[in-house]
C-alpha cells in the first residue's frame, strides 16, 4: 500500500510536469533550515524563557529518539524497496540513510509544533497555520518519493509526544528543582553514554548494490544520531547552570535582550553553515555532529545568556548609544 501511494504521487507529478514540487521543496528544506531553531532562541532569549527552554527540551528529545529509531529498524529508503520509485530532482542525493522515521518531519514537529504550543491560546490562527506547516512537510516528503506514510507519521506522533513529555518533565522539575534538576541531569548523562554503547555496538544489516558499495552505511547513519546525542547532552548540563546563575530574563531589560539576541544570531548562523565543513576538514566523524549541535546548545544557553548579563551590568549599549547620539 506504502509503494503503490508513492507510485500514484509519481504519477501524478510525471502528468502536471512537476509543478507542485518546486513548493514542496522549498516546504522539506526550509523545516531543517536555520530559520526555525532562531526563532525558538529568540522566544528563549528574549519574549518567555521557561517557554523556550521547554522547547529546546522537545527538540533534543525529539532529535535523540529519531536517531535511535532510525538506528533500531535500519529501514531501507523507498527506491531501495522498490526500483520504480523515482524521487523527484536532487531529493534522492539529499535523502541518504534510513528512512524509518522522517527526520523532515521530526524537525517540522520540533520547531512548529513547539511554537504553536506557545501561541494557541492567543493567537489560534498562527497555531493552526504553523500544524498545516507540519502536515504539508510530511506530504512533501512523500511527494517528493523519499519517505513512505509510515515515516512521516511516525516521524510527527513520536516527535509530539516527545514534546509533551518533555514539558511534563520540566513541569515535574519544577515542584522541586534541587533534587529533581540533579536527576534530570544524571539520567540525561546516562541516557547518551547507553546510546553511544548502544549504536557502536549493535549490528546493522550489510547489504550491498550492484557497484559493490554498501547500501546505506552504518557508520554514517552513527555520525548523524551524534546529532541528538549532542542536543541532549549539551541541554542536561546547560539546562542545570541556566537555571541557577543565568537569570537573564529577570536581571536584563526585554530591550537589552532583544537586541543582543538578535546580534547573537549571526554567529549561530555562521556555525550552522560553515562548521560542519570545518569537522570535515578535520576528519572529527562522530565528534563532529556532537560538537556541532551541542555547541549551539552551549552558545544559547550559557554563551548568549552571560553576555547579557555582562553587558546589562556594565550599561554597554547605553553607553555606545550615547557615543553614536554625540556624533
Amino acid at each position: 500500500m506504502d509503494i503503490d501511494y508513492l507510485l500514484m504521487l509519481q504519477n501524478f507529478r510525471s502528468l502536471t510536469e512537476s509543478w507542485l514540487a518546486p513548493v514542496m521543496n522549498w516546504f522539506t528544506k526550509f523545516s531543517v533550515s536555520f530559520f526555525p531553531l532562531a526563532v525558538i532562541f529568540i522566544i528563549y532569549w528574549t519574549i518567555d524563557r521557561n517557554a523556550g527552554r521547554r522547547m529546546l527540551a522537545g527538540i533534543s528529545l525529539g532529535y535523540f529518539l529519531n536517531g535511535f529509531l532510525k538506528l533500531t529498524f535500519c529501514v531501507y529508503r523507498p527506491w531501495i524497496r522498490d526500483a520504480r520509485i523515482l524521487p523527484y530532482g536532487d531529493s534522492k542525493i539529499a535523502a541518504t540513510g534510513y528512512s524509518f522515521p522522517s527526520g523532515h518531519s521530526t524537525a517540522a514537529t520540533n520547531y512548529y509544533a513547539n511554537i504553536a504550543i506557545w501561541v494557541r491560546k492567543k493567537y489560534k490562527a498562527a497555531a493552526v497555520i504553523l500544524f498545516a506547516m507540519i502536515f504539508i512537510t510530511m506530504f512533501s516528503r512523500n511527494y517528493l518519493g523519499v519517505h513512505t506514510p509510515q515515516d512521516v507519521i511516525v516521524g510527527f506522533t513520536l516527535t509530539f509526544l516527545m514534546l509533551l513529555l518533555a514539558y511534563s518533565i520540566e513541569n515535574w522539575s519544577d515542584k522541586d528543582a534541587d533534587r529533581r534538576d540533579k536527576i534530570i541531569l544524571v539520567s540525561g548523562i546516562i541516557l547518551c553514554i547507553a546510546s553511544v554503547l548502544y549504536y557502536f555496538f549493535k549490528p546493522y544489516p550489510l547489504n550491498y548494490n550492484s557497484e559493490g558499495n554498501l547500501i546505506v552505511d552504518p557508520s554514517k547513519m552513527i555520525h548523524d544520531s551524534f546529532e541528538g546525542i549532542g542536543y541532549v547532552f549539551a541541554f542536561v548540563i546547560c539546562r542545570y547552570f541556566e537555571r541557577r546563575g543565568f537569570d537573564f530574563e529577570n536581571e536584563v531589560d526585554w530591550k537589552t535582550r532583544f537586541v543582543i539576541g538578535i546580534c547573537a544570531l549571526v554567529p549561530m548562523m555562521w556555525w550552522d553553515k560553515h562548521i560542519v565543513k570545518i569537522f570535515t576538514a578535520f576528519d572529527l566523524r562522530f565528534i563532529g555532529k556532537f560538537l556541532e549541535t551541542s555547541g549551539f546548545i552551549f552558545y544559547g544557553m550559557i554563551v548568549v545568556p552571560f553576555i547579557m548579563k555582562h553587558i546589562s551590568k556594565n550599561n554597554l549599549l547605553e553607553k555606545i548609544y550615547e557615543k553614536l547620539k554625540k556624533k
